[in-house]
C-alpha cells in the first residue's frame, strides 16, 4: 500500500483537476480573483502604519476612549476645532489632504474613538449614528469615517432618487478591494445617464436569476418555498425559532433555492450563513484589519471562495457565463467567476445576511 500522506496528495489533486474540467473554459479561479494586487489602499493604511498604531497604541486608546465618550471631543477629532478647522488634526482634514501618511494619527484615535462610542451605544450602529448627529448638535449635516452624513427622510429620499456618482466605499469609508469586497460590487457601481454599467448589470440579473432564469420564475419558486421547508422542518415548534443556526440555515436554502432553484444541503447551508455571521468584518476598514493581522479578511477570503465552490458545486455556471455574454463587451468580467463573485457576494451580503439580520 501507499502511504497515507502520497495516497491524500493523490486525492487532493484528483479533485483539483476534475473542477478545473468541470468548469467552462474561460470561467477562472476564484483564488486568482481573491489574491489580486490591493486597490486604492492609503497611505494611512499602510503597514508601516500599523506598525506605529501598535507602537502608540497606549497614547492612541487614551485620545479615543475619551474622544468616544464625550461628544466635543468627537467632532474635534472629526472636522477639528477652532484652533485647527478642518486642518492636520482631523480625519476630514487628512480625506483632503488625500489621506498622507504623516497625518495617520488622525485615524488611529478616531478608529479608537468609533469603536468606543459604538460600545457605549449598546453595540448599535444606529445608535452610534444617532450619537454622532447629536454630537454634531442634531443639524442636517454630520461627518463620519470620509464623509457626510444626513439623517432627514427628504435628503435621503432625494439622493436614493438621484443619479449617484460612486466609488468603492462602504458607510463612507474606502472599501478594501478586492480582498474584502469585489472591486466591481454593485453598490460600488454610479447609476449615472439611462446606459449605465449599474443599470445593465441589474437587469441582467433578474433576466437569468429571477425573471425567468434557471427554469422558472422566481415567483413560482417563492410558491414551492413551504413545501421545501416543511420536508427540511417537519414538526415545527414555536421555541425552534430560538434556534438561530437552523433559522439562518433555513433562510440561506430559501434565498438560494429562490435565486437558482437548488435546495442546498445542510453542510452548503451552514457555510452561506457565514453571510451572516462575519457580518462585523465589513464594517472595518483596511486599517483595523491590518491592526488585527488580517484575520478577518482572511475568514472572508474563505467564505467567497467557499461561496463560489458551492455555485460550482450544483453546476450553476452557465448561467453566470450566460449573465457575462449579455453584457456589453466593454462590462464583461474576465474571467467569468469574478461576475459570480460579485452576485454570490450581493446575495450573501444583502439576501442572507440581511434578512437573518431582520
Amino acid at each position: 500500500p501507499r502511504p497515507f500522506g502520497i495516497n491524500l496528495f493523490g486525492r487532493v489533486v484528483l479533485r483539483v483537476v476534475l473542477s478545473a474540467m468541470a468548469n467552462p473554459a474561460d470561467w477562472g479561479s476564484i483564488k486568482d480573483v481573491l489574491n489580486a494586487p490591493l486597490l486604492s489602499v492609503p497611505w494611512d493604511a499602510s503597514w508601516i502604519s500599523v506598525f506605529f498604531m501598535w507602537l502608540l497604541l497606549p497614547f492612541n486608546l487614551i485620545q479615543g476612549i475619551v474622544a468616544g465618550l464625550v461628544g466635543r471631543l468627537f467632532v474635534c477629532i472629526s472636522i477639528g476645532c477652532c484652533c485647527c478647522s478642518g486642518g492636520c488634526c482631523s480625519t476630514m482634514g487628512s480625506v483632503l489632504a488625500g489621506r498622507p501618511l504623516y497625518m495617520a494619527f488622525n485615524w488611529w484615535r478616531y478608529i479608537f474613538a468609533g469603536l468606543t462610542a459604538l460600545l457605549a451605544n449598546g453595540k448599535s450602529r444606529l445608535s452610534l449614528f444617532m450619537w454622532e448627529w447629536a454630537a454634531f448638535g442634531k443639524e442636517r449635516y454630520w461627518w463620519h469615517g470620509e464623509g457626510v452624513w444626513m439623517w432627514s427622510y427628504a435628503d435621503c429620499d432625494k439622493v436614493l432618487k438621484s443619479e449617484q456618482s460612486r466609488k468603492p466605499a462602504f458607510g463612507a469609508i474606502r472599501a478594501a478591494i478586492p480582498d474584502l469586497f469585489p472591486t466591481n460590487l454593485l453598490i460600488f457601481l454610479s447609476n449615472a445617464g439611462d446606459n449605465s454599467e449599474w443599470g445593465a448589470i441589474r437587469k441582467a440579473v433578474h433576466h437569468h436569476f429571477l425573471d425567468h432564469g434557471c427554469g422558472k420564475s422566481y415567483q413560482t419558486r417563492v410558491k414551492e418555498l413551504p413545501t421545501k421547508i416543511a420536508a427540511d422542518w417537519s414538526s415545527p415548534k414555536l421555541k425552534d425559532l430560538s434556534d438561530l443556526t437552523l433559522v439562518q440555515k433555513t433562510v440561506c436554502k430559501c434565498v438560494f433555492y429562490m435565486c437558482f432553484g437548488k435546495w442546498l444541503e445542510e453542510a452548503d447551508a451552514l457555510i452561506m450563513i457565514g453571510w451572516r455571521t462575519n457580518a462585523s468584518m465589513w464594517i472595518l476598514p483596511r486599517l483595523i484589519h491590518r491592526f488585527l493581522f488580517n484575520i478577518g479578511i482572511g475568514k472572508i477570503k474563505t467564505l467567497r471562495e467557499k461561496t463560489v465552490g458551492i455555485v460550482e458545486k450544483y453546476e450553476l455556471q452557465e448561467a453566470f457565463v450566460s449573465m457575462n455574454g449579455s453584457l456589453d463587451a466593454s462590462w464583461q468580467r474576465k474571467p467569468v467567476v469574478k461576475l459570480c463573485d460579485e452576485i454570490m457576494f450581493g446575495i450573501g451580503f444583502a439576501g442572507i445576511g440581511g434578512t437573518c439580520a431582520a
